[in-house]
């Protein structure tokens, strides 16, 4: 029928086939878009019929009565959910307004497949990284609200406080060979989880852990270039848990393997 994608905090399915439908339902806690991508969909929502084809959406506002049918035409569609009290912490750091999305929007189906495609390639390959999942839901959450319209589209604000980011840099830069948690980087902070990513990543242009990254690589060039120490010494002591990770990151960073760096300084 498809396949699966689950996160902590988001949800993406992708469902094909014909002949095929769900009974009308509810999600209190869960914000539901339906995206087609080939055929036809036939959304009910809140008694009201649609018949949507690609590049057509419905975003589904928790509570609202809905159901999806394919009819006896090949159809494919995403079905993606976001946690509701997620996705508000994230939007609004006071949580004092709620997202309420309009309904009906529109999307580029090669755009949505392609940017599923990203964060499930990330998914399979990086997912026993510290923050791979954190960063994936918070570029999704972004991602959504950035091309579907609703409350929050006038009233998101992208601030980020440089007194604490500055506390929240130089705990990184001191404990960079420690495993760092986002919850921890967000109470230094003083964010919540989702706001702090978005608003670290407004900071610096980088999320927490690609930062993290970064701060590990830089001290290692430094210890591949004064010192003789090996590169299973030096991989452990920048905080990288084995040499082939050292290795990846090195070269996804620099450009070149660190044995070879280490040749030409």
């Amino acid at each position: 029928m498809g396949f699966h994608l689950k996160l902590d905090h988001i949800k993406i399915l992708y469902i094909e086939g014909s002949n095929w439908g769900d009974q009308p339902h509810s999600h209190e806690d869960v914000y539901q878009i339906s995206v087609p991508l080939t055929g036809e969909m036939i959304t009910d929502l809140n008694q009201t019929t649609l018949a949507l084809k690609e590049g057509e959406a419905i975003v589904t506002n928790p509570l609202s009565l809905h159901a999806h049918q394919f009819d006896n035409v090949p159809s494919s569609m995403f079905l993606i959910g976001l946690d509701r009290q997620s996705l508000n912490a994230w939007n609004n750091v006071n949580l004092t307004e709620e997202i309420t999305f309009i309904e009906k929007q529109t999307i580029s189906p090669n755009v949505i497949k392609k940017q599923v495609k990203q964060w499930f390639d990330r998914y399979l390959f990086q997912s026993h990284e510290d923050t791979c999942k954190k960063d994936i839901e918070n570029e999704a959450f972004h991602f959504f609200t950035s091309i579907f319209r609703g409350s929050h589209s006038t009233t998101m604000k992208h601030q980020s406080n440089g007194h604490y980011m500055t506390h929240v840099l130089d705990y990184i830069h001191t404990n960079y060979h420690e495993t760092i948690s986002v919850d921890t980087l967000a109470m230094i902070a003083n964010q919540s989880k989702y706001h702090f990513m978005r608003s670290f990543k407004n900071y610096t242009h980088l999320s927490p852990h690609q930062y993290l990254i970064r701060t590990r690589i830089e001290r290692s060039k430094e210890l591949l270039t004064t010192t003789t120490r090996s590169l299973l010494d030096i991989s452990y002591e920048v905080g990288f848990n084995n040499p082939s990770q050292f290795h990846r990151n090195f070269v996804n960073v620099i450009g070149c393997s660190p044995l070879q760096y280490r040749m030409n300084h």
